[in-house]
């Protein structure tokens, strides 16, 4: 009984091939009994409702002595109970199964669980990892194996980490669910069990997807025909275990191969041509040799005789030898675990030997012994006739059967059914008239037959005389097609003379076990990713370190933190948001390693198990190819879209630690990589780990430090940059425990981490109330204008904040006018819009506002002029080195002129020397805060500083830049050719000391302005004149500035004579005036030289690759 058509049509072909050859053999030998054996070829259709008729058709019609057949398991499971037990035909099986028929005339050819899956599963667990993802169709075969399966993974301690059941003839959206699933399950195993069509389109949809690359896939029935039906990169890869291969090396299997490319059908073999083989052709042939052989010893085609000799049954197969074990029926195979190749071939890399067949534990309820059992015809009409009778006596009994919206099943004490309603028909998909007279227990899996057999005895023989739904737990149904699905059941007996009659009422309970099964999904994943949630990833984390116990491998856990997605949810939109993250999530998918695990646990939080880790450290590349993924810009919705991630890397064994700890260190060291710039990796460590304590006891720490008056305040001047008088003072925290004075840098992120900045905070503010009202009473007019609080953007976002700071402008009264609120731009632009509305409300209340560290943040030019900012404070950063760094002086120069025109003031931090203050000057800075001039002072360093300050702004001071301007006229020897050199030598001598200016040339005339110190400057000249090169130098003029008139230039260059470019004289002058006689008035010279400082940058006359 081949399936000619149907789900595993495919197959129908060879297994016709296979008994023709056989019974080509039998017959050359002289057939059997002195006749020849004759095949009967009837297509099972690949379903129970097309077999049974076709093996009935087979007995009756065709008066065959013993059926072969059938491949799918409910076809199987249908023929051994409705065709091959209750008529004595000998029923010999060629497919691999579950083991789930135990009957008299039932005979095994192929492979169990314990031959084939178990093998298999040990071999997997061992290359790949003890994570394995089942999948299959919703019948006996799938799930009888999936369960055999798991049991075997579970001897090994492995883990399933997923499992799941579609219909026969799945549509493209079930496949792709489950392989989605699948994808994000972290599986080392996938083992999918579908038959045919199914299993093809699986196959090639987990290819499409590239999962290929992420795990092994390991099927029990995956040979030469299905690869024949795939393209080459798909085939390629796959493991299978099984009884036979065609590349199995036996002189059986050459024969057999031999004789299948003999066939006028068949034009080569496979790869090469059409001609294929699998276990079920190989069985097949087995099957009909072992019928002939039983015959043949057994004289006889008679059914008892044939079964004493099958019992027996020794012969030699393409796969090596095949027993028949006598107790159970099923046979001792020979079995391999083998790999497919690009060209459909397979090679094998195992072989598991010759192994005696074990029924499965949830198959051995049933009896082994098999008993002739006979249902006589005229026993059945006896108990339809009397049921029928008892009906009837039961008033509208029939009408309540017929009406009910439930499904009613009526039967005799045995279980013999003799009605059922049209719900009942419709749920189990029989017909009344196949219903009736059949066993109530064939309703039910095979498995769960025997079992059902007991309690309905037990219930018939006791006290009870109904057993609600409410009373009884779930059952499984088992329709007609093989597919199970779950009901709920009650039970009533009733008295018909000296029988019971029993009264079933069932409910399909499968839209709830969907909702349960959602329930589930939905607790332990991510809705929107579909990933695993923190409840699973913790699960699956405490049961990867106990494999480590056993193993001995350790294991790593990356935690990754999205750099700046709060904004990308801010600027655009958090269905943009969400769309990002469900492609990182993709992205994640496609990058790990086989068998690892991605969570996602909240927000813009993604952790990724690792285990099997030989080598702990090399994880690091791992870590590195995720940062460098989430570099790339990501296009959603035609924007471009750029962010970074933060990954903290914890490894960790069962021995010595468990999921929280793991967890907590990951994410330590995610925070580690975070205040160290973020976009990185980094390892949890010992070193790690004592910051950690010691955040702990910072933390502890700061909860007291107000009651224990452990906190200070100390003041950095900030001072005008031309007079360098106090105008202000930055407020600065300082905190002494008993143990030692910590660092700001330290302590004050983990009170914004932990939220004892509030608290703090507002004591910080009323200190700076206090001394600002002490301020205007201590100095009245003289008073330094400002002192600037720090505001973290946790104390923005604190409800309380406002009531809390006029609380204590009122206590103190205190000048708001006259305090100045700083707030980083990171920290503003972490949550802009919160902040500018809790900034607006502090400045209606007088106060003023300042950026910090302006230049460091993403703050754009539109946020910015919606904030009620005063003041902007350039960070440190650009001031350090600006003296010899041009492009600190282009950033430092274009965020003055920002802000100038912005109306705001500028105020640099970091000023450390006199460079530096110099070039601020020069760009135009109104304020100055650095060590240059003050350190930060205690509050009675600061008074006195501030006095004296007062006492020598009384003191007329002069300018800080001195000029000079001269001529001068060169020797022979610095002819026009030696200007290039000379300017070189001298750009850098100037560089150094601070100096710059311009050099003019005409014919024999050189006229030089130079600016800077006037230390430097004179000392400058004085060289100068002692040079040879040139002769008769005259001072012009000379003063002092509070700006240079040539900031980048340490010294420019133009020669007067070099034509305008782009300039049309309409006339010639009569006399042309020479730079000697310019030099003459020292006015005009002034305003000559000076006037190239606006126009002197003409490419054609200046060349930039010799200007600074």
């Amino acid at each position: 009984m081949p399936p000619l058509t149907g789900l595993v049509s495919m197959y129908g072909p060879e297994i016709i091939r296979a008994a023709q050859i056989a019974c080509h053999e039998i017959n050359q030998r002289g057939g059997i009994l002195g006749r020849p054996l004759e095949l009967i070829i009837e297509d099972d259709g690949s379903l129970p409702e097309t077999a049974v008729p076709a093996a009935l058709r087979l007995v009756t019609q065709h008066k065959c002595a013993a059926i072969i057949g059938n491949l799918m398991s409910n076809s199987r499971i249908a023929i051994a109970a409705e065709v091959a037990e209750p008529l004595r035909i000998p029923y010999l099986n060629f497919s691999f199964y579950e083991g789930s028929i135990q009957g008299r005339y039932f005979f095994h050819f192929a492979a169990l669980p314990n031959q084939q899956i178990n093998k298999m599963i040990t071999a997997m667990a061992q290359r790949y990892g003890l994570k394995m993802y089942f999948a299959g169709s919703n019948y006996e075969w799938p799930r009888g194996s999936i369960d055999a399966a798991k049991q075997a993974l579970g001897r090994l301690d492995g883990d399933v980490v997923g499992e799941a059941y579609l219909p026969i003839n799945a549509s493209p959206d079930e496949i792709e669910q489950l392989l989605q699933q699948v994808a994000r399950s972290g599986a080392d195993v996938f083992v999918p069990y579908f038959a045919g069509s199914d299993q093809i389109a699986l196959i090639t949809r987990f290819c499409e997807m590239g999962l290929k690359q992420h795990m092994a896939v390991a099927m029990g029935h995956y040979d030469e025909t299905l690869a024949q039906q795939l393209l080459p990169e798909v085939r390629a890869g796959f493991y299978s275990s099984n009884s036979y291969f065609m590349s199995l090396d036996t002189p059986q299997n050459h024969a057999y191969l031999q004789h299948l490319a003999a066939l006028p059908d068949v034009n080569g073999i496979w790869p090469n041509g059409n001609g294929v083989a699998t276990n079920f052709s190989e069985a097949t042939y087995i099957c009909v040799r072992a019928f002939a052989d039983a015959v043949e010893r057994a004289g006889s085609t008679d059914a008892e005789a044939l079964v004493a000799a099958l019992e027996n049954t020794n012969l030699q197969a393409p796969q090596g030898w095949v027993q028949m074990d006598a107790q159970t029926h099923h046979a001792c195979v020979n079995t391999f675990l083998a790999h497919s190749k690009q060209d459909g071939t397979f090679d094998i890399i195992e072989r598991f030997g010759n192994n005696p067949p074990e029924i499965p534990a949830r198959y051995l309820h049933t009896p082994q012994k098999h008993q002739s059992t006979e249902t006589t015809s005229t026993l059945l009409e006896q108990v339809k006739a009397k049921a029928e009778s008892s009906l009837r006596q039961l008033n509208t009994a029939q009408q309540i059967l017929s009406t009910a919206d439930m499904a009613i099943l009526a039967t005799d004490e045995s279980g013999n059914i003799f009605e059922a309603n049209p719900n009942a028909c419709s749920l189990f998909g029989y017909t009344a008239e196949e219903m009736c007279g059949m066993s109530v227990h064939l309703l039910l899996p095979p498995h769960l037959r025997q079992r059902h057999v007991g309690m309905v005895q037990g219930f018939v023989e006791g006290k009870d005389s109904v057993r609600r739904m409410s009373q009884r737990s779930e059952v499984t149904g088992y329709r007609k097609d093989g597919s199970f699905f779950p009901l709920e059941a009650s039970i009533g007996k009733f008295r018909n003379g000296d029988h019971w009659m029993l009264v079933v009422t069932m409910r399909d309970i499968s839209g709830r076990k969907r909702e349960q099964e959602e329930l589930l999904w939905q607790t332990t994943h991510d809705e929107l990713t579909g990933l695993p949630n923190r409840n699973l990833i913790s699960d699956r984390l405490s049961q990867a370190l106990q494999r480590s116990r056993r193993n001995g491998l350790s294991l790593a856990l990356l935690f990754v933190d999205l750099d700046g997605f709060k904004l990308v949810n801010d600027t655009y939109s958090h269905e943009t948001g969400d769309a990002l993250l469900k492609t990182i999530a993709n992205r994640l998918i496609e990058l790990v390693r086989p068998g690892d695990t991605i969570a996602r646990l909240s927000g813009d939080e993604f952790v990724i198990l690792c285990e099997q880790l030989e080598q702990p450290t090399s994880i690091s590349s791992l870590a590195e190819r995720i940062n460098q993924v989430l570099r790339h810009p990501f296009k959603l919705d035609d924007q471009q879209i750029y962010l970074s991630g933060s990954i903290g890397i914890a490894v960790g064994h069962g021995s010595t630690h468990s999921a929280d700890d793991l967890l907590r260190a990951a994410d330590t060291a995610m925070y580690e990589v975070k205040q160290k710039g973020k976009d990185g990796w980094h390892f949890f460590s010992a070193s790690l780990e004592e910051k950690v304590r010691q955040k702990l006891s910072i933390s502890n720490g700061l909860r007291l430090a107000i009651e224990r008056d452990e906190l200070s305040v100390c003041f950095q001047p900030i001072v005008d940059t031309h007079s360098t008088h106090i105008v202000g003072a930055e407020m600065l925290l300082r905190w002494q425990p008993p143990e030692g004075p910590i660092s700001p840098a330290i302590f004050i992120p983990i009170a914004e981490m932990t939220g004892s900045i509030i608290p703090i905070g507002a004591w910080v503010f009323a200190q700076a109330c206090r001394a600002e009202a002490d301020w205007r009473q201590r100095w009245g007019e003289q008073a330094p204008g400002y002192i600037s609080v720090n505001v973290s953007a946790r104390q923005l976002n604190d409800n309380t904040l406002l009531s809390v700071v006029q609380e204590l402008v009122k206590t103190h009264a205190s000048d708001p006018s006259r305090i100045l609120l700083e707030i980083t731009e990171t920290a503003l632009m972490a949550d802009i819009d919160t902040n500018l509305r809790m900034l607006c409300s502090l400045a209606d209340l007088g106060f003023r506002v300042a950026i910090d560290d302006f230049g460091t943040g993403y703050s754009s030019l539109a946020q910015l002029t919606k904030l009620p900012v005063n003041v902007l404070k350039i960070d440190r950063a650009f001031v350090d080195g600006l003296e010899n760094q041009a492009e600190s002086r282009a950033v430092v120069k274009a965020v003055i002129g920002l802000g100038r025109a912005l109306g705001l003031k500028m105020v640099a931090e970091g000023v450390e020397n006199s460079a530096q203050l110099l070039e601020l000057r020069n760009f135009g800075c109104d304020y100055i805060q650095g060590y240059y001039f003050y350190r930060p002072l205690t509050e009675k360093n600061f008074i006195d500083a501030v006095d004296q300050d007062i006492k020598a702004s009384k003191q007329i001071q002069e300018p800080p830049f001195f000029f000079i301007v001269y001529t001068s006229q060169p020797t022979e020897e610095l002819a026009k050719q030696h200007i290039p050199a000379l300017l070189q030598q001298t750009r850098q001598s100037n560089s150094r000391r601070g100096i710059t200016g311009c050099l003019l040339h005409q014919d024999d005339c050189f006229m030089q302005y130079l600016e800077g110190s006037r230390e430097e400057v004179l000392n400058l000249v004085a060289h100068i004149e002692k040079d040879t090169r040139h002769y008769n130098l005259k001072t012009i003029l000379q003063g002092t500035a509070y700006q240079r008139m040539f900031p980048e230039w340490s010294m420019g260059f133009r020669e007067v004579n070099q034509p305008s470019v782009n300039i049309e004289f309409l006339s010639q002058p009569e006399h042309q005036f020479s730079l000697q006689e310019i030099a003459q008035d020292p006015r005009t010279s002034y305003i000559y030289i000076t006037s190239f400082r606006e126009n002197g940058l003409d490419q054609k006359n200046f060349h930039p690759s010799r200007l600074d």
